[in-house]
């Protein structure tokens, strides 16, 4: 039964995740721990971080010649000053997680899934959107102070790096570039999702528990990378728009059933 689980969970995150070409913040695994596996909100949520965390530092792995050109000064920020921020607010997100109770982690997922599904139904980028130079100098300096805030408490609290929220703003509004905020959100989702890990073991997991959901998230990330680059090369990009929508408005109606775990 648990390997029937396993499978269905990569195989549709791995899937749906190639289609919107989601690479590590997979909110869709959440849901999936949550309703197949049966987890208590915690429990998905700390596999989740492991999850998260290895897709991010996948990632940033995959583009070290890019990041080893940057300038010193960006370098100083992306690898000390956003992960010392992600390292408080993710300590605050975490004691929250620690002590609030699960129908408000509920409640806060169930939110999360109608306003990222909102944001796959409306909002789309064109493609001259995903090539500005020039930022908005205010809207980039906001982006650049409060989103290792806004990604370390939301991991810390509810698994989550806001990414599908803080990226639309960044562009849309910030007129950012779009190659240089996925690379600078996505290192500070790692250290924000290993600081989470390190914080929740250290409020409330025991050895045991700390290796179970390791281990389910090890597997369970190789998994959905594996279906991920396999399905990824054959899906056509010519679905991608509608597939999002599709996604979009599912998930939107999955909130209801987040809602519905509620005591």
């Amino acid at each position: 039964m648990l390997l029937t689980q396993f499978a269905l969970t990569i195989i549709i995150v791995g899937f749906v995740t190639a289609g919107l070409r989601i690479r590590f913040d997979r909110f869709f695994a959440i849901l999936l721990l949550l309703f197949l596996f049966g987890f208590g909100i915690k429990t998905s949520i700390n596999v989740f971080l492991w999850v998260i965390a290895l897709g991010a530092l996948t990632i940033i792995l995959q583009n070290k010649t890019k990041i080893y050109q940057l300038p010193k000064q960006k370098k100083i920020k992306l690898f000390l000053i956003s992960p010392i921020f992600a390292l408080f607010a993710s300590l605050i997100g975490s004691v929250l997680f620690e002590y609030t109770t699960s129908n408000v982690l509920i409640i806060t997922l169930g939110i999360l899934a109608i306003l990222y599904g909102a944001r796959l139904v409306f909002i789309h980028f064109q493609k001259h959107e995903l090539e500005y130079v020039k930022a908005n100098p205010i809207i980039s300096k906001i982006c650049g102070l409060a989103g290792p805030w806004i990604s370390g408490f939301f991991i810390g609290f509810v698994g989550t790096s806001f990414k599908s929220l803080k990226i639309p703003f960044a562009i849309k509004i910030g007129k950012m570039n779009a190659k240089q905020v996925y690379l600078g959100n996505t290192i500070t989702a790692f250290f924000a999702s290993l600081f989470a890990i390190i914080w929740h073991y250290i409020l409330n997991q025991t050895n045991t528990v700390f290796y179970e959901n390791m281990l389910l998230g090890l597997a369970t990330f190789a998994g959905i990378h594996f279906v991920y680059e396999l399905t990824e090369i054959v899906f056509p990009d010519k679905w991608r728009k509608s597939f999002q929508i599709l996604i979009g408005i599912i998930l939107i109606f999955v909130s209801a059933k987040i809602f519905m775990l509620i005591n």
